[in-house]
């Protein structure tokens, strides 16, 4: 039986390395404030952990997690709804400087 499993002991490593990345990641990115620059690990890490331990795993569809990257799936959002990411403040912030050049 430790002959069976032992093809799954590295693959399960490197998932848990990757799921470790994962929720890091994500939450670096729901935990952000509203600021001007960008708070962000290495972005892929996890979803690179992912394919290898897929890879070298004995399942090898199991490659298809790296998907679950927050990277992957913020890059087919920006695809499908290219006007996503663009900031909605800025015309807040033009408003109120105008205000302020009144006074």
């Amino acid at each position: 039986m430790w002959f069976k499993l032992q093809s799954w002991i590295l693959p399960a490593i490197l998932a848990a390395i990757g799921l470790f990345y994962l929720i890091m990641g994500i939450s670096v990115l729901f935990g952000k404030k509203n600021t001007e620059h960008n708070v962000s690990g290495v972005p892929f890490l996890g979803g690179i952990h992912f394919l290898i331990a897929g890879l070298i795993s004995p399942c090898k569809w199991l490659a298809f997690l790296c998907v679950l990257d927050y990277v992957v799936i913020g890059t087919i959002y920006k695809f499908i709804n290219p006007n996503a990411y663009e900031r909605k403040n800025d015309s807040i912030d033009t408003e109120s400087k105008d205000e302020n050049s009144l006074k």
